[in-house]
């Protein structure tokens, strides 16, 4: 092993060990070799499974990253050791993105997919599952599924105060019980605002054009 990729392979270990200690909904299950070539980690985050032909709600998922012979210059092999229900998510691979720089570190990749299982980040234009992709562009109103930074530098914002705690187990939760919020339209601007229910008559103000809104009785879904 050249001492160019020793050195990489170390970083990478130290830097994500760090990340993964700072992130409450990370866990390292394994890190094997010295330095490690191959991880595996959980992420307690809301996502979507698919059980025969319904959508459920599941909040463990487990995920292994192989770094090949070649990495950095090659990317991170990473894929689901439990399905999920993603347009960029296959049972094979995780795509996660078109464009791979040798300079980015593996703690970001990490981080990268838990935003995909939150559904903070998803590609519809070329999807690896087409009828994950049909259903985001069905239901935007109920994305994200879960609203979790995966930035350790917000997370620690919570420091001193109590941090939200890792989503509760809901393995028959069907697809229809995703969310609680509201989806009402600026009347500034047609931006649609996904909101928690409010109860009629309460102002918000639209996070693009700042106009503020009173909501009414029929702007509940």
């Amino acid at each position: 092993m050249s001492s160019v990729r020793l050195r990489r392979l170390r970083s990478d270990y130290e830097k994500l060990r760090h990340y993964v200690k700072r992130h409450p909904r990370l866990q390292l299950i394994q890190a094997d070799g010295d330095p490690p070539e191959r991880y595996q980690l959980e992420y307690r985050i809301r996502s979507l499974r698919q059980v025969e032909d319904e959508l459920t709600i599941v909040t463990s998922h487990l995920v292994e990253i192989l770094l090949p012979r070649h990495y950095p210059r090659t990317p991170p092999q990473c894929r689901m050791l439990t399905p999920v229900f993603h347009p960029n998510i296959a049972p094979h691979a995780i795509c996660v993105g078109d464009h791979w720089s040798a300079g980015e570190p593996l703690w970001s990749i990490v981080a990268r997919i838990g935003e995909m299982l939150a559904f903070q980040s998803y590609n519809v234009k070329s999807p690896l599952n087409g009828e994950a992709a049909r259903w985001v562009d069905d239901h935007p109103e109920q994305l994200p599924l879960d609203s979790v930074s995966m930035l350790i530098e917000e997370t620690d914002q919570t420091d001193g105060i109590a941090r939200p705690p890792a989503p509760a187990a809901s393995p028959t939760t069907t697809l229809q019980l995703v969310d609680d919020r509201q989806v009402v339209p600026c009347p500034g601007c047609g931006a649609r605002l996904r909101l928690n229910r409010k109860q009629p008559g309460q102002r918000v103000r639209c996070p693009r054009c700042q106009k503020v809104m009173v909501l009414h009785a029929e702007s509940r879904p």
